[in-house]
């Protein structure tokens, strides 16, 4: 599992970023409905493997898949528009 998340973040954040610490955080399952881009929907059952990562530098190159990107501290992430998923997990940290 820790190849797959260090593939993963390579993938998402680039070669550049050292990650040197990978713990287990959470598990947790959920059934969601998918709206695809032409407005179709599906439902599909999801399983979160969270992880805590920590890196050695913050030098990270953000794919195209983002749509948007900022750093923020965790007392304004209450006011972020996050996915259901997103706060879930951020709340099972303490940061919401």
């Amino acid at each position: 599992m820790e190849q797959a998340l260090r593939r993963e973040i390579r993938e998402e954040l680039g070669e550049a970023l050292e990650i040197v610490s990978v713990t287990p955080r959470a598990f947790r399952d959920d059934i969601r409905v998918k709206t695809y881009a032409d407005g179709t929907t599906e439902e599909i059952y999801m399983i979160y493997l969270i992880f805590d990562c920590i890196s050695a530098n913050r030098e990270v190159t953000f794919n195209d898949e983002f749509k948007e990107i900022a750093w923020v501290n965790p007392e304004s992430l209450k006011e972020r528009d996050l996915n259901d998923a997103t706060r879930i997990t951020f709340a099972q940290k303490g940061l919401l």
